[in-house]
């Protein structure tokens, strides 16, 4: 699948190559809608809305641990969604 990653989404993911980002990728994936929920702007979040079901949104947010998102974002996408990550920590 070829999506364009717009500019919003792509300043929430500056540590990465975005040219070599691959949707099809499950991984790659659930990169883009951790980083967008932890750092994105309304833009970005908007676009990763319209982008990605609510079912793959939620899964990406239980799937990831505790530990990987800030306090604030954790707490408000925990309430959007009605989700927690899985894990507390990266190890546990």
């Amino acid at each position: 699948m070829e999506t364009i990653l717009p500019q919003s989404v792509k300043a929430c993911l500056w540590s990465y190559n975005t040219d070599m980002f691959d949707f099809s990728l499950p991984n790659h994936r659930n990169l883009i809608i951790h980083n967008v929920l932890n750092y994105g702007t309304s833009e970005a979040v908007t676009w990763l809305r319209n982008t990605f079901s609510k079912t793959e949104i939620t899964q990406a947010i239980v799937q990831s641990s505790s530990s990987d998102w800030s306090k604030k974002s954790l707490a408000l996408w925990s309430l959007i969604f009605n989700v927690n990550p899985s894990k507390k920590g990266r190890f546990v």
